[in-house]
């Protein structure tokens, strides 16, 4: 049975496999009461020159994007500070970071087939906007896990080149968009140093490869002092084998025996 710990990981994988990674379509919603609930636009975030004098569709696009990723990223924090055994982690990062480039890949040949590039007007076609926004929250999703599970997620990543070809257009695509801003233009710049895409700046320094490291030595250490500790109960367990006690004296063989 998985532990309570690793039953509550996956759910979080669950919910980012179904809701982050291919399904979920972040629109701006106007007209139509889809989409994630945005705060009525009041009067003093109106923009002169807009249509209807209302925020962009491109504006209203942003502030979905911001929250969205504000789930991202709790997500991956839950995913990092599971107590989840390494190599269960190690499982659950694999599959998401497969599932993360089967989806770039999906989105970069449609955008290539529509011939759509940052840049261009904001897409009105749901299939653009669709692949579109799974470029920028798997781009966004894979930054999470370089950088806070470097170990795990290097390994996996290393493995195939293909995907550094990859990652790397789905940055400048993300880039060149305008949508990563703040905190999210900072994490582009960050995982780009982590990948190898762009020179580490002299201070860069990610922590979570080193707090990684020690947690995997720990459970390491943990592992092979409850495995002595089990060897040393069971063998104190061991019972004497029975042995039969040794007859003192001449043994007689037979029922009969002469006279001198």
């Amino acid at each position: 049975m998985w532990s309570k710990n690793v039953q509550l990981t996956l759910c979080v994988y669950v919910m980012i496999v179904s809701n982050l990674l291919g399904s979920l379509r972040l629109t701006t919603g106007e007209g139509t009461g889809e989409g994630l609930d945005v705060a009525p636009i009041g009067d003093d975030e109106k923009i002169q020159g807009k249509v209807h004098s209302k925020v962009s569709m491109y504006d209203r696009y942003v502030k979905l994007f911001e929250h969205q990723r504000a789930i991202q990223l709790d997500a991956v924090k839950s995913m990092q500070k599971s107590k989840m055994k390494h190599d269960h982690k190690y499982k659950l990062t694999e599959t998401m970071v497969n599932d993360i480039f089967r989806v770039l890949e999906e989105s970069k040949n449609n955008l290539t087939e529509y011939g759509f590039v940052p840049g261009d007007p904001f897409p009105e076609n749901e299939t653009i906007r669709d692949a579109m926004s799974n470029v920028f929250e798997n781009t966004a999703m894979f930054g999470d896990l370089i950088l806070r599970l470097p170990d795990i997620t290097h390994d996996i990543y290393d493995k195939n080149k293909h995907w550094e070809f990859l990652i790397g257009w789905a940055v400048w695509f993300s880039m060149e968009s305008g949508v990563f801003q703040g905190p999210n233009e900072q994490l582009l710049s960050l995982m780009s140093m982590e990948l190898g895409l762009m020179p580490k700046d002299e201070n860069f320094v990610n922590p979570y490869q080193e707090m990684e490291f020690l947690k995997e030595m720990e459970e390491a250490e943990r592992e092979m002092e409850e495995k002595k500790n089990k060897e040393k109960t069971e063998k104190g367990k061991k019972k004497p084998q029975n042995v039969k006690p040794k007859r003192k004296g001449p043994k007689l063989s037979g029922g009969h025996h002469s006279e001198l």
